[in-house]
């Protein structure tokens, strides 16, 4: 998969609504696997511009944000998308390494909705996908 890939438009799903998924190869591609099973779309964003494009023309249910996407600029994000009236509401997950408690406190302060490490978003997907939509 390249990174042109992560741009593509949202894929599978049984009309359960659509994910924003801001992650690695790795994380994206196994957090969209996890998202379709469980009948939801999930598309990807590799660059800032393309973020902010996706989240200003469609609808999302939920935001999943890496914050050690290399190049990615998470912070910057966030605070846009808690900036803007229209995705101020929209719940965002914020994940990452466990040991970068750094980002762990920022994302909170920046208003991510629910921080928790990439072994708990990878292995507790349905759980945590579940938490954040009833947050």
């Amino acid at each position: 998969m390249t990174e042109a890939s992560v741009d593509a438009p949202e894929t599978g799903g049984n009309g359960k609504g659509k994910l924003l998924i801001i992650a690695d190869l790795f994380f994206f591609a196994k957090l969209r696997e996890c998202a379709i099973s469980l009948g939801y779309e999930a598309t990807g964003a590799g660059a800032m511009d393309i973020a902010r494009k996706k989240l200003a023309e469609d609808e999302f249910l939920a935001v999943f944000l890496s914050f050690n996407k290399d190049g990615f600029d998470w912070e910057g994000f966030l605070t846009h998308a808690r900036s803007t009236p229209e995705t101020r509401e929209l719940p965002i997950l914020a994940f990452g390494n466990h040991v970068d408690t750094a980002a762990f406190s920022r994302a909170e302060e920046l208003g991510a909705d629910m921080v928790v490490p990439n072994s708990r978003v990878a292995s507790e997907f349905p759980y945590v996908l579940t938490s954040l939509l009833e947050y």
